[in-house]
């Protein structure tokens, strides 16, 4: 369990809300029940009756949804009403707040994250010639490299996008490395 950066007690329905829409909408996909009070409650002292009424709140005012996957496990999500609220109020949560629930969220969904950074794929151009489209993410999910490779025939661009799945690092740091050497040249 992290240390909790932000101590006082947080009281304020409206807050407490935010809080919820915004872990929510930063969260790479729905939250069971327990994942969501976790995340929340080791970041924020918010007891738990008042989280509670303020998740159930916002069930009722349509801005978060439950699915309920068996009798005991429900996932939570932000409805596009909630995403449109907390895009215009997540500036009201304090920053001492936001900052250790994205590190939960993160630490959450690393290994998934982590597991998904390489992206290859093979896009047609027309019946016989195809693109070799390749993706590279860091951990916060931003896109490091993004590459679309001509292939000729439907083979080559398979190729191309296992070698880059395999070899992506490596391809990553000989194209920075590149880069890099111009500069030098440029001196």
């Amino acid at each position: 369990m992290s240390r909790m950066l932000y101590d006082k007690e947080i009281e304020d329905e409206l807050m407490i809300q935010f809080i919820i829409l915004y872990t929510l909408n930063h969260s790479d996909e729905p939250l069971p029940y327990a994942a969501l009070l976790s995340v929340i409650q080791e970041n924020c002292e918010i007891s738990f009756t008042d989280l509670q009424l303020g998740l159930d709140n916002l069930i009722q005012t349509g801005h978060v949804s439950v699915t309920r996957i068996n009798d005991i496990l429900s996932i939570y999500d932000v409805t596009q009403k909630g995403k449109y609220v907390i895009d215009f109020f997540y500036r009201h949560i304090p920053l001492i707040v936001r900052e250790p629930i994205d590190s939960s969220l993160k630490e959450f969904y690393l290994d998934k994250r982590r597991r998904e950074a390489v992206q290859a794929s093979i896009e047609p151009i027309n019946e016989k010639e195809f693109n070799a489209e390749c993706r590279l993410y860091n951990d916060d999910r931003m896109i490091m490299m993004s590459l679309t490779l001509y292939a000729g025939d439907r083979s080559e661009a398979e190729r191309i996008a296992e070698s880059f799945k395999a070899n992506s690092a490596d391809i990553y740091a000989g194209i920075l490395e590149m880069f890099n050497k111009k500069e030098s040249r440029d001196d």
